[in-house]
């Protein structure tokens, strides 16, 4: 098969000019770098991960292993990235918009069980935020698969209007709560020694503070308040989000006796929003459109399609008050949030050598920006 041979020192360069990055150095995907990540799943090299059948693209594992290679990710992650890569390629999940569409959607991807601490994922201080390898690398991981697979970069298929800080990397793991409480993976079904991913397209995150006060009402009202900004796209409509719990927050309302279905039965429907809202904050209501704004019997429109829609997960280091929510780019007709389970091989291949350079560029099938597929 074909090799491109090039110095170390142009491997970045050489990548940057064919269109096959984010905008940031990447690792070159030699042969023994991706052999070394494949090892540290269960998949072969032509096993198809997913795909958008509407745009004739699939991906293998190896395409998937090339991505996460220029990502910077360690073959312990692997297992993690291909979970997530088929999550984001369920039909649900709608890939075909969520990659492209005007409104800029980044891919959330979040990390609930056991794993999530093996291969040094951050649930801590700066858990939504840079510097910790695993989370950023995993993310970013996705994202490439996007951009270079599915075409979904700048000047091709990414229709972003604005874009999203978010669609560089967003990724975390989830912070497991004290009993009562469970860890998201329990609460979808999974066993607690599992390790599951869950994807949702979502804006960038914004950042909730009530730092006054431990009333659990008072708590659920600040953030329901976030939710149901009338200039976020799903609101009105019914989306999805997810609220990433402080550790003050959360302390507060497990103390309060609050269960986490009561917390998200309560944001469901504090967030509802009345129809002259919208329309004061000059937001019209659709008529004859794809969204059903039509309201309850009390009167208002959902900002969630109840509580099923929010994705309720604690994060984050000790802090004054602090909680975070991440609507969901759209209302959930359009994309819904998908969960899958991390399968692991029983032997993890440790990382080849930073010396060899030697790309197979038919394993490597990168989408050129611009061209026809």
């Amino acid at each position: 098969m074909p090799l491109l041979d090039l110095p170390e020192s142009e491997v970045v360069e050489t990548f940057m000019e064919r269109g096959w990055t984010d905008g940031l150095p990447i690792l070159a995907p030699t042969p023994e770098r991706v052999a070394a990540m494949l090892a540290a799943s269960d998949l072969e090299a032509d096993d198809v991960v997913g795909g958008i059948p509407r745009r004739g693209r699939f991906l293998t594992a190896e395409l998937a292993a090339v991505n996460a290679v220029m990502a910077g990710c360690r073959p312990e992650h692997f297992p993690v990235v291909v979970a997530a890569l088929a999550a984001t390629l369920d039909p649900v999940f709608n890939a075909n918009a969520t990659f492209t569409s005007t409104g800029g959607a980044a891919t959330c991807v979040v990390v609930s069980g056991p794993l999530a601490a093996q291969v040094g994922m951050n649930a801590g201080h700066n858990a939504l935020g840079p510097g910790n390898r695993a989370n950023i690398t995993i993310g970013r991981a996705v994202r490439l698969v996007a951009r270079n697979v599915f075409g979904a970069a700048v000047g091709d298929m990414d229709a972003s209007s604005l874009g999203n800080p978010g669609k560089l990397s967003l990724c975390f793991a989830e912070d497991d709560p004290p009993a009562p409480w469970e860890p998201l993976r329990v609460r979808m079904g999974y066993a607690l020694e599992d390790t599951t991913v869950t994807v949702m397209a979502t804006d960038a995150s914004r950042q909730v503070a009530n730092h006054l006060t431990e009333d659990p009402v008072e708590l659920v009202r600040t953030i329901a308040s976030t939710i149901r900004v009338p200039g976020t796209f799903p609101v009105g409509k019914g989306g999805q989000g997810v609220v990433v719990l402080g550790s003050e927050h959360s302390l507060a309302l497990r103390q309060a006796g609050w269960s986490q279905q009561q917390v998200v039965e309560r944001l469901a429907q504090e967030s509802r929003i009345h129809p002259d809202d919208l329309v004061a904050s000059g937001v019209p209501l659709e008529v004859d459109s794809a969204h059903d704004m039509t309201p309850g019997a009390d009167g208002l429109l959902p900002s969630l399609t109840g509580p099923e829609g929010i994705v309720l997960v604690t994060a984050g280091g000790a802090g004054p008050g602090w909680s975070a929510y991440l609507p969901g780019f759209a209302p959930a007709i359009h994309s819904r949030a998908v969960t899958r389970r991390v399968r692991t091989s029983a032997d993890l291949v440790p990382d080849c050598g930073p010396d060899a350079c030697e790309i197979d560029l038919s394993r490597l099938a990168l989408h050129t920006p611009g061209a026809t597929s």
